[in-house]
């Protein structure tokens, strides 16, 4: 019985707040009404059709350039691996085919760069074309001087083989007699 009272006096309360809420906006709804607006809420964020079609193309411009990034990665990389068989830098591909910064830094990779490019992953190149990762050994995209051809690579003395070693202590080795 107590409860059933407590409530009747909560739901009393409420009701008279709201009452006195609602007349209270009433000149806030007039002068808003005068400037042609409303005092309503606020939409939920992204509830408009236009945040929601610019959201959808926003979404399908960068699947739109991610595609095109991975697209110049498997050419620069089929680029490299060509060059490394022919022995020289070839001619850079041009655009539309891939971006100018890409077909100006083409050129100038060394043979060691392109041997980079070509053992890394598509992932790994596409970041490194966009800047967003680096490939270790491998300069940034950027404007490099072209190369002619490759300078010859250091020779290096090779490892003493099985042989080599085998008669080194055969010589060092005491003389049976």
């Amino acid at each position: 019985m107590l409860r059933s009272i407590l409530s009747s006096i909560g739901t009393a309360l409420r009701s008279a707040f709201a009452v006195i809420c609602q007349v209270l906006s009433i000149p806030g709804r007039l002068f808003a009404g005068l400037l042609g607006g409303s005092i309503e809420a606020p939409p939920e964020p992204g509830s408009s059709e236009l945040v929601r079609s610019l959201q959808a193309e926003l979404d399908e411009t960068g699947e739109r350039t991610r595609r095109n990034v991975e697209k110049i990665a498997a050419i620069v990389a089929a680029w490299c691996a060509d060059s490394m068989l022919a022995g020289h830098p070839l001619p850079a591909p041009t655009p539309p085919r891939v971006t100018r910064a890409v077909a100006d830094w083409l050129p100038g990779l060394l043979r060691e760069e392109c041997a980079e490019i070509v053992c890394a992953g598509k992932e790994a190149l596409s970041a490194h074309i966009t800047g967003t990762g680096a490939i270790r050994g491998v300069r940034p995209v950027q404007r490099l001087e072209a190369l002619k051809s490759w300078p010859a690579p250091a020779w290096e003395e090779p490892a003493p083989g099985f042989l080599s070693i085998a008669l080194d202590l055969a010589k060092a080795a005491p003389s049976p007699s």
